[in-house]
């Protein structure tokens, strides 16, 4: 039993950290812009296809892959930025709007470009066992876990400890007196647009290995960072970490006890447990009206 709850902790902080991948782009994006993009999910699925499209027909190389996937979804979130979300400010019906169409239109593409069918990215590190004692994890696993402690960690530097990241902290509290003191509030909304989909990208390229990439990987991802991102508070970039690691390790040991096919119940009961609680989250800020 306490090998199998060792193997679930490890499994569920793995997927976890992909959910706080995709939870922190959101954050970003809505505690800078105040935008709802529910098309995030389909960038993680992008980022995945575009990692296996390099991987197995340009370079080769896994790790030069998951870069050119980031690089490449950087420059799809400024064009996300200007050319939609740009024109959809302070409208937050107008942004739902848009965010389901690119959803349709990018899996749709994906669907044309490579078919609906799940396929498969082989690296080395699926099949490289590594060994803690009764323990036992693919090398992928450990990937993921050290890779995205480095970059929560990069991004929790770069956002305290450089000028353009005090400038987008500026920009996130008030954009026009960011703009007085010198601040381009609309280059820090296409810097944060293509930090935030290059994590959405690296989420789907470091998990795609571990499973099949298919047109819809993206979707429940994206139901769990929303989870994590209500869990930790809105526009918390801890809570969005807490939030992301809790609902990945509770639903990995809830599977421990109940069967699979219900450990989603289990989160969002979670969910619903700790918004009666408390509202705002747990990292969240209470605003006056709340219960």
């Amino acid at each position: 039993m306490l090998t199998a709850l060792g193997e679930q902790l490890v499994n569920g902080a793995m997927m976890g950290t992909i959910y706080v991948l995709v939870a922190l782009g959101m954050v970003l994006i809505y505690g800078v812009m105040h935008v709802l993009n529910f098309a995030h999910g389909v960038l993680f699925t992008a980022g995945a296809y575009v990692c296996l499209l390099v991987f197995t027909r340009l370079l080769g190389n896994y790790w030069l892959a998951l870069g050119a996937s980031m690089l490449v979804l950087a420059a799809v979130g400024l064009l996300l930025e200007l050319l939609v979300f740009r024109r959809l400010r302070g409208s937050v019906q107008m942004q739902i709007v848009a965010s389901l169409g690119l959803i349709l239109v990018i899996q749709n593409g994906i669907v044309a470009a490579f078919g609906p069918s799940g396929l498969q990215m082989r690296v080395p590190t699926v099949d490289t066992l590594v060994r803690l004692g009764p323990l036992s994890f693919t090398l992928q696993h450990v990937l993921i876990l050290g890779i995205v402690a480095v970059s929560v960690t990069l991004l929790f530097l770069f956002l305290h400890r450089t000028r353009l990241g005090t400038a987008l902290r500026a920009t996130s509290q008030h954009p026009e007196a960011a703009r007085v003191v010198g601040i381009n509030p609309d280059r820090i909304y296409l810097l944060t647009f293509a930090i935030a989909s290059a994590l959405a990208a690296l989420g789907g390229a470091l998990l795609g290995p571990l499973f099949l990439i298919f047109p819809q990987m993206g979707d429940l991802p994206l139901l769990k960072a929303l989870a994590a991102i209500v869990l930790g508070g809105m526009a918390s970039v801890p809570g969005a970490i807490v939030g992301g690691l809790a609902i990945g390790i509770v639903e990995a040991v809830s599977t421990l006890f109940i069967p699979t096919d219900y450990r989603d119940t289990v989160v969002f009961a979670l969910l619903v447990i700790v918004l009666l609680l408390r509202p705002w989250g747990l990292f969240g800020v209470r605003v006056r009206g709340e219960a």
